[in-house]
């Protein structure tokens, strides 16, 4: 027993419709709708509260410093890695041959100062520095690009290349120095710089959100002190400031919440829509079959899950239509019997009061033909002849009436349809040998339980309909199985059926034919069905019929 059955079994009379109609509420459509709405306002409520919370009041901060951190870390990898690509462009200039032999054949050669004062200026502009210096041996200068730049001194050291910050002229300088060696001594000291403002401009653009300033100790801070030291000179300190202002910081929290309620309008919209979508979809499908119902189709609907309004509507007409269909299929098959037995007694007594009349005046006629023929009469000769036409019509006709009116009573075998079918194409085709067909059977056996005999009825009709459709055409026989079922094809060469003949092709005494009677393919259906079958025709430009047959 459900909890609903215990409370209501417990609950007292006057109680009982109560808790019933609140338990069918609870599976309604409207329930359904205003259970998804409080879940979106509250998972809406829940969002904003989070958001409001977390990324305006805690984030700020926490953002705040982890940028103010990084931003240091770029100001200090900044020098680092300018400071080392100056040393390793001072070493890479030291060993350039021009510059090396210019000043060579100036110092010990008393070459012209025109030459490493050409190269020195080529390599300052080849490489954008700001400043370089060539001293010789003894300190003393012997070229410099540009020629007028704020005085350096020479370093202390020239055996080894250095790189380092150096206060010059007021400002800080990025700076690296190395010596110029020919056959082991040491010929000169070049020296390269540039100022540390113009490298943290090149970095940290203006209007990038990130400023770098220089900074003395005695000045307040602005944002994040950073000290870079070195060891001979005086420390060289830097101001780095984020650009957060208070008022880009509310603009961002009315963005902020300009967005999450649009996205709870949007989420609200959705999950409303989604719901309403998933509800009364099924509405829309059950129209179209209501309307088809009226057409006469009885399509089942896609069943629906819950106990709600529309799922017992969806099972209640599904029910209905399964009952439909049941009723239309039975109401067909009392009418086909119908038409049978009506046909059965017609071509009884058609038989009884046409047959002796007939073969009477048949037995006139043949007497008449002879009688003509000896007596040489042609005009009378060719009456008699006209006549036994038409009675021969009119016996063929009470035949098939006889034949379709007959109970179908079945012999089954067991039996492979590609040697059936060729036996019945080989005998049909000793009494037409004027016609070209192909008999193409199935790879493999093809068992199926028929009754050769009717089967042959069959075939034997629809090979006679395909010659007449083309009669200097090619007729093909072609066996298949498909899924549970096996297939024969009678294709011909002829122009197919029309839109027409397919409403009415197994329609007793529908014919197109000239002079047919329109029970030879109703004959044949009939005969098919019995076997548990089908008959169709195809969908090409050509005629084909297809018989489908259960298989063994």
């Amino acid at each position: 027993m459900t909890e609903d059955t215990l409370i209501a079994a417990d609950a007292p009379p006057t109680r009982r419709p109560l808790l019933r109609a609140l338990r069918d509420w609870r599976h309604s459509l409207l329930f359904t709708l205003l259970a998804a709405s409080a879940a979106s306002v509250a998972l809406i409520s829940v969002l904003l509260f989070l958001g409001i919370d977390h990324f305006v009041s805690q984030r700020f901060s926490d953002l705040s410093a982890e940028r103010l951190a990084q931003t240091e870390g770029q100001v200090r990898a900044t020098v680092t890695r300018e400071l080392d690509a100056l040393r390793n462009l001072g070493e890479l200039l030291s060993k350039d041959a021009e510059l090396n032999n210019a000043t060579y054949y100036h110092l010990y050669l008393d070459g012209e100062i025109e030459h490493p004062v050409a190269a020195i200026r080529r390599s300052a502009a080849a490489f954008h520095l700001d400043a370089a210096r060539l001293w010789d041996a003894n300190g003393r200068l012997v070229a410099a690009a540009p020629s007028v730049v704020p005085p350096v001194a020479p370093p202390g050291e020239f055996a080894q290349a250095a790189s380092r910050v150096i206060w010059i002229d007021g400002q800080p300088w990025l700076s690296a120095s190395a010596p110029l060696m020919r056959a082991g001594n040491t010929l000169a000291l070049l020296w390269i710089g540039r100022p540390l403002a113009s490298v943290l401009a090149a970095t940290f653009p203006p209007g990038g959100g990130v400023h770098v300033r220089l900074a003395r100790p005695d000045t307040p801070v602005l944002g994040q002190r950073v000290q870079l030291t070195s060891p001979t000179d005086a420390p060289i300190w830097l101001d780095v400031q984020l650009d957060d202002s208070v008022e880009r910081a509310l603009a961002a929290v009315k963005q902020l919440l300009a967005w999450l309620l649009l996205g709870a309008g949007v989420l609200l919209a959705l999950l409303l829509g989604l719901t309403l979508r998933r509800q009364l979809a099924p509405l829309g499908r059950l129209t179209q079959a209501v309307a088809a119902v009226g057409r006469g189709e009885f399509t089942p609907v896609e069943d629906v899950r819950g106990d709600n309004e529309i799922a017992r509507l969806v099972r209640a007409y599904n029910a209905m239509t399964a009952d439909l269909a049941k009723l239309r299929e039975l109401e067909r098959q009392l009418q086909q019997q119908e038409r049978l037995s009506a046909i059965g007694r017609m071509a009884a007594r058609v038989a009884h009061d046409i047959n002796n009349p007939l073969s009477v005046i048949r037995g006139v006629a043949e007497l008449q033909a002879r009688q003509s023929e000896r007596a040489q009469d042609a005009a009378s000769l060719a009456d008699a002849r006209l006549i036994l036409h038409h009675t021969e019509r009119c016996m063929r006709t009470v035949e098939h009436l006889l034949a379709y009116g007959k109970p179908i009573r079945l012999q089954l075998e067991t039996l492979d349809l590609n040697a059936v079918g060729e036996d019945i194409t080989h005998r049909w085709h000793d009494h037409h040998p004027e016609v070209a067909i192909d008999f193409i059977p199935a790879g493999g056996v093809l068992r199926a339980q028929v009754d050769v005999y009717q089967l042959e009825r069959v075939l034997d009709n629809l090979l006679e309909n395909a010659r007449q459709a083309a009669p200097a055409g090619r007729i093909q026989v072609v066996l298949a199985a498909s899924a549970k079922q096996v297939e024969i094809r009678v294709i011909d060469s002829g122009p197919g059926f029309t839109a027409e003949a397919r409403e009415h092709l197994f329609e007793p005494f529908h014919t197109t034919k000239r002079g047919g009677s329109g029970l030879g393919l109703a004959s044949c259906l009939a005969i098919v069905q019995a076997h548990g079958g089908t008959m169709a025709v195809g969908d090409g430009p050509t005629g084909e019929v297809i018989v489908r047959l259960p298989a063994a």
